[in-house]
């Protein structure tokens, strides 16, 4: 009976994993301040989780202007992104008294938010092919 389900399951596996198309996402982040701590990215992949749970992170030590941060193995959907620069890379987005970010921020589709971050609406993408997305940071 072994004999005949190890190879059922191998197969199985192999077509699932055959199937499963996942794709390069390269982001470019733009406006970095300086080369203090990290560039921190988020992404999530609805938006009952949008700014809550995120679906994957990355991060790369900060550069003055420029960071690249590839993605690979990102499966097909959509997607809304944000990224900080969390210059004493404590993993948090610091913010002052009366809440606002001290931190460099930015989300996909260089969307905005007034008195908060963007909606997920705004953020979104679809992902379906490897592409290359530019994100602008934000200081205040």
């Amino acid at each position: 009976m072994t004999k005949i389900i190890i190879p059922f399951l191998i197969a199985m596996v192999i077509s699932l994993t055959g199937n499963a198309q996942t794709q390069t996402l390269t982001i470019q982040i733009t406006n970095v301040k300086d080369a203090e701590g990290h560039v921190r990215i988020a992404i999530y992949n609805s938006e009952k989780d949008y700014m809550k749970k995120s679906f994957m992170v990355k991060s790369a030590k900060a550069a003055k202007g420029t960071v690249e941060v590839v993605v690979e193995n990102l499966p097909a959907g959509i997607y809304g992104i944000s990224v900080m620069h969390d210059a004493n890379s404590n993993e948090k987005m610091d913010s002052n008294l009366i809440g606002m970010p001290k931190e460099g921020f930015g989300f996909s589709n260089n969307a905005k938010g007034s008195f908060g971050p963007p909606g997920f609406e705004k953020t979104k993408m679809d992902f379906n092919t490897s592409k290359e997305i530019s994100i602008a940071l934000t200081y205040l």
